[in-house]
């Protein structure tokens, strides 16, 4: 099949990137953006392992009556990198019923039965990252990727009983996935009737429509693929496996981890719009950006029906993608409703991260600082825009909310983002090499979005969506809100009971237990670049053998620092 390389009509653009559907009375409207994360995403995970229990709590009590009648209904799901991947978890897992970890497992390798929790906590360890099984005809990555596959492969295989819809839940549900796509898409710009810019775009996402059992059918997007549980296959259906893959693909650190080949129809970048702005507000418009077809043509002049690219973490071009979320609720040229008294969607952004960052190098270094200032410098600028972050910490904006870990340490002092969790050093790569690290993080995410829906998730009491609400219920619902305001979702049953507060993991972690596997990872890639004959073999064995422990020096001095700066040594 041809791909269709004409224009996007008008119609089609306002159908798919303007118009969006009235929100039903008594609902309100969320979409969730989980940033990049490397291994803080197990804060994300236990985080959204909170909120799925807090949502299934009240649609049981609302379904027997015994909580207001409103509902909050997650509309999307926008992930990147370690986010990317619990986006992943959550598109499956939402069709099953699996236990919420109240109390983690007293050790950290048993199957919990809970895929957030045995993703991050379980599947994702540093030792398998050392694995030298990977080390063949030729270097792909710094680290081995096969705990990623693994833990992916959960997410396809996870099916406990029988898969079912849950009512809070859109139909379908919206997923986007970031990645850095380094083949590139290139696009071509009319400025006028007599010049013509062209340049390749390597800030990629991926779109799918995941429909439960029992939802009503519908034909996706064009530019989405569905995914399903089962029955008659959907239009535009993709396997669990390539989506999986995709989830691979986002969390793809730059260098650290291997590249991803991912393939997608061609005809998806037809439908990349972006708003044109007007001489006025109200003159602003939308605009297709057009794909220049003739650099997409294949070795027998055509535009091919699949994209073939490496893809690599959507952290380095898109690590918060907040406007991706925000336009999908809003439209594209549509704001949503910010007064507490007004609103009825919102998007909330988990980030492990917000806060004080580290800064880069100031003068000359060595080579491994620079390397990781680049891959840093990528990532943090990509984190979010100033005006993102400034609307989501504006207490009178309602449709913007973030939850960032918060906790207080032994003196009582209160630490937020990075310095709250366990997991941020070594540009928060530590954690894989403490699954207690992971467990605590894991465990703060609970226990602060327990907080923040009591205290954060909120709107003014006037708003409609309350307005079946007795006065009971404003009595025995507010719970934390505050003076004038009420929460979206009214903790209830069991996710009403205090979250436990983790220790502080102090002593978990000693470097030295990884000194072999790391010494044994660098000799096998040292070795492999610069074998080819027995003369460069040789050399390769014994220049491996006279650096290896000066590599595992430094990497296991980085890691003592932290620990002894972080109160974990």
């Amino acid at each position: 099949m041809a791909v269709d390389q004409s224009p996007l009509r008008d119609e089609e653009i306002a159908r798919l990137f303007l118009d969006t559907p009235p929100v039903e009375p008594g609902s309100f409207e969320f979409a969730l953006v989980l940033g990049g994360t490397v291994s803080a995403g197990a804060y994300t995970a236990g985080a959204l392992d909170f909120l799925i229990q807090a949502l299934d709590c009240f649609s049981e009590a609302r379904a027997a009556g015994r909580a207001p009648r409103h509902r909050a209904i997650l509309k999307l799901i926008a992930g990147t990198s370690g986010g990317g991947v619990n986006a992943g978890v959550a598109a499956r897992a939402l069709a099953y019923d699996f236990p919420p970890i109240a109390r983690p497992p007293a050790t950290t390798d048993l199957d919990s039965g809970n895929p957030f929790y045995d993703v991050w906590v379980n599947k994702l360890r540093l030792g398998g990252f050392l694995d030298t099984s990977d080390l063949g005809g030729e270097l792909r990555s710094l680290l081995n990727g096969a705990p990623i596959d693994a833990g992916c492969r959960h997410i396809v295989e996870f099916g406990p009983g029988s898969a079912r819809a849950r009512d809070w839940v859109a139909g379908p549900l919206r997923l986007i996935l970031t990645v850095t796509n380094l083949r590139g898409i290139p696009y071509k710009l009319e400025i006028s009737p007599t010049l013509r810019q062209s340049y390749v775009d390597h800030a990629d996402y991926l779109r799918f429509a995941v429909r439960y059992p029992g939802q009503a059918p519908g034909a996706p997007r064009p530019d989405e693929q569905a995914l399903s549980f089962g029955g008659a296959p959907a239009p535009q259906a993709t396997s669990w496996d390539d989506f999986a893959l995709a989830a691979t693909a986002t969390a793809a650190f730059p260098l650290g981890f291997p590249a991803r080949p991912l393939a997608r129809p061609t005809e998806h970048y037809r439908y990349r719009v972006i708003p044109y702005p007007g001489e006025a507000p109200a003159t602003n418009r939308a605009m297709a950006l057009r794909p220049d077809w003739e650099a997409m043509r294949d070795d027998k002049g055509e535009v091919p029906e699949s994209w073939t690219f490496l893809a690599v973490d959507g952290g380095a071009t898109d690590n918060e993608p907040i406007q991706l979320a925000r336009t999908s609720l809003a439209g594209l040229l549509n704001t949503n409703p910010r007064d507490a008294n007004l609103a009825n969607r919102a998007i909330w952004l988990i980030d492990p991260f917000a806060g004080r960052a580290a800064l880069g190098p100031e003068a000359a270094t060595s080579f491994p600082l620079e390397l990781s200032a680049i891959v840093g410098t990528l990532i943090e600028q990509t984190r979010y825009s100033t005006a993102d972050l400034l609307m989501a910490g504006n207490e009178s904006i309602f449709s913007r909310f973030m939850l960032t870990p918060t906790r207080l340490d032994g003196t009582g002092r209160l630490l937020t983002g990075r310095d709250a969790i366990a997991s941020s050093g070594l540009r928060a790569f530590i954690g894989f090499a403490s699954p207690e690290f992971m467990r605590f993080d894991y465990m703060l995410g609970r226990r602060n979005c327990q907080a923040f829906l009591r205290e954060n998730f909120v709107l003014g009491e006037a708003n409609p969506l309350f307005a079946g609400w007795t006065a009971d219920d404003r009595r025995d619902f507010r719970q934390s809100a505050g003076a004038g305001f009420l929460p979206i979702i009214p903790l209830v049953g069991a996710a009403a009971a205090e979250t436990l507060t983790p220790a502080w993991p102090s002593g978990a972690l000693d470097p030295e237990h990884f000194r072999a596997g790391i010494e044994a990872r660098y000799r096998g890639i040292f070795e492999l670049e610069v074998s080819g004959g027995p003369g460069m073999a040789a050399i390769g064995w014994a220049g491996a053998r006279l650096t290896e422990g000066h590599v595992a020096d430094y990497v296991i001095k980085a890691m003592n620092d932290y620990l002894e700066a972080a109160g974990l040594a």
